[in-house]
């Protein structure tokens, strides 16, 4: 549960706002109600300054602990008016895990409990007038919802006049902003046609790459964070010419990359290192410098309050719009975080974001390697595309073993190992894959089921075709006029030895019946002609392409039936595509 608006308004009027940081007496600075560095960032200093609406949201977030350790304590089921009673009772006291209050309540004994807010009247001791009122308010609050007409005062400073502010216009301050954009969901970004904030992929810029960034701007790092074991690489424009405007690093996307290095790797997301929109004064961090970040707060100005981000925690220069560079200092922070980004825009004004359906799993991230190896805080590197490397995409030189002595027996695995390896290598990557091994095993199968090939075409290389014309290699010497103009339709071989073969084995058997045993000669002949070139091997299932012609060829010398000859070359073909069987695979 969350302490509402109300319960926080009765809470604050406990208490002055006080709207510049001041000493409180004891050396310890101070701001907003009450808010020192102990209670965690912002870290108060002098000359800092807040706004109304971030010293009441600094408040709530210093309570969300507070809240956590009554949801924690108490068993019984909570109304709203119970819990911001319990808030603000724990909040001054501290007592929720030991009281008697507490183990009443838990055991259903609202009265009881409520009659036990009265004890908790003293400090150091002594009874307190405003500590009765308090506990009086804080029981009413418990058992009848009543939380007065709290009235909150506002200081511009320690000592100076003051303001007051209602509860009704607390609520009203907090209430009228529209909910932040990073409050929205993951896939409304993602669903979003219009937006066009993401890439396509997260960034594939690989460890080794990254790991030379860091190691080529290292003196950028200060001396205390030089050895850490965590640090963060921000490429600004590393989708530069796949989405936006070309060679233009666009604002209000997500087309830089952020990296998060440890010792075991390197974790790559998308993010965005630039304001979302133009304006005068408008800050964007200036490339090739390293900033310190810490765990911490954004976003004290939202409705519903901060929530948890890295927080800048070291100088830093940007680039104003407009106005040039400009540098800040411990007493007057830019506050360039680095938190989540939004759906339909970056949501930033300087800061660097991560998108939304990728912020849990990088905060997530961070926060385990920072507690993992004991840092407090990391260096954010920022550079721009051009100060990366390109990748190395040329293959590799193959350094070649020796050859092992003659006595000395192969090892079929290592031997196996190399294979592989040049087989990647060859299909453009490594190392070795399943599917290269897959594509190996394709080609040694091929090898296996046609063994000629070795001694063939990959030793001594391609035979030339006796039937290729010098002086045009798509036809045949024998083709003449008529064949080369078949030729442009036909492949030049099968024009060839078609014509052959219709004079061999059909017009002279049929004219001169002496020449008919020719057949038996010709046929073969023809066949190993035809499936010599590569190209009619692939005709060869149906029988080859000899025999393919000839029985082609058959209905033509059919249709002369005036001739006298029709039975005789009837029988002749279908002795002819008798004996034309295709050869053995």
């Amino acid at each position: 549960m969350k302490t509402s608006v109300r319960g926080i308004c009765a809470m604050l009027a406990e208490e002055a706002i006080v709207l510049s940081a001041y000493n409180d007496g004891t050396g310890t600075m101070t701001v907003g109600a009450g808010h020192t560095a102990a209670a965690g960032p912002p870290v108060p200093r002098s000359g800092m300054t807040v706004t109304l609406t971030e010293a009441i949201n600094i408040f709530r977030n210093d309570v969300a602990q507070v809240e956590s350790q009554v949801q924690a304590a108490v068993r019984a089921a909570l109304s709203q008016q119970q819990f911001d009673a319990l808030v603000s009772w724990h909040f001054n006291t501290g007592a929720i895990s030991t009281a008697t209050l507490t183990r009443k309540f838990n055991a259903g004994d609202v009265d009881g409990a409520t009659a036990e807010f009265a004890r908790w009247n003293k400090s150091n001791g002594k009874v307190l007038d405003g500590l009765i009122a308090r506990r009086e308010r804080e029981a009413a609050m418990f058992s009848k919802g009543d939380y007065g007409t709290p009235k909150v005062r506002v200081l511009e400073s320690k000592g100076g006049s003051e303001e007051i502010f209602t509860a009704d216009q607390i609520e009203t301050l907090l209430g009228g902003a529209l909910n932040s954009e990073e409050e929205q969901s993951t896939e409304e970004l993602l669903a979003n046609p219009i937006s066009q904030l993401l890439p396509l992929n997260r960034p594939k810029q690989s460890a080794a790459i990254t790991q030379s960034v860091l190691q080529k701007f290292h003196d950028l790092i200060p001396e205390d964070g030089r050895d850490d074991a965590v640090a963060i690489v921000a490429v600004r424009g590393y989708y530069l010419n796949t989405m936006g405007k070309e060679s233009a690093n666009d604002r209000g996307v997500y087309d830089d990359a952020i990296f998060v290095v440890e010792p075991n790797g390197v974790h790559n997301f998308n993010g965005n290192t630039d304001p979302s929109r133009f304006g005068r004064g408008i800050a964007r961090l200036k490339p090739r410098q390293a900033i310190r970040y810490r765990p911490g707060p954004h976003g004290f100005s939202r409705k519903n309050g901060p929530y948890p981000a890295f927080r800048q925690d070291s100088d830093c220069t940007v680039i104003r719009d407009e106005t040039g560079e400009d540098t800040d200092s411990p007493t007057s922070r830019f506050w360039i975080n680095l938190h989540r980004g939004g759906v339909t825009s970056t949501s930033s004004l300087g800061c660097q974001t991560v998108p939304p359906h990728q912020w849990n799993e990088f905060k997530t991230l961070v926060d385990g390697l920072l507690k993992k190896h004991g840092q407090a805080t990391f260096y954010y590197l920022l550079v721009d595309q051009d100060d990366v490397p390109q990748e190395e995409t040329t293959m590799p030189a193959i350094t070649q073993p020796a050859p092992a002595p003659a006595t000395t027996e192969a090892n079929p695995v290592q031997l196996l190992q190399q294979i592989l390896g040049l087989a990647a290598l060859s299909r453009g990557h490594k190392p070795a894959s399943q599917e290269d091994m897959t594509w190996l095993l394709d080609v040694l199968r091929a090898i296996t089921t046609q063994p000629t090939m070795i001694n063939g075409v990959v030793l001594n290389g391609p035979k030339p075709d006796p039937l290729a014309s010098v002086s045009d290699p798509t036809l045949t010497p024998v083709n003449g006029a008529l064949g080369k103009t078949l030729g442009h339709a036909l492949d030049g071989r099968k024009t060839a030895i078609g014509a052959i073969g219709m004079l061999a084995t059909t017009i002279l058997p049929i004219f001169f019946p002496p020449l008919a045993p020719i057949t038996a000669v010709a046929a073969p002949l023809i066949e190993g002609a035809t499936n010599a070139g590569a190209a009619a091997a692939a005709a060869q299932a149906d029988g080859g392409l000899g025999r393919e012609l000839v029985t082609a060829a058959f209905p033509v010398f059919a249709a002369i039936g005036g001739w006298g000859v029709m039975g005789k070359v009837e029988k002749w073909v279908r002795a002819l595509r008798g004996g034309l069987e295709a050869p053995a695979a």
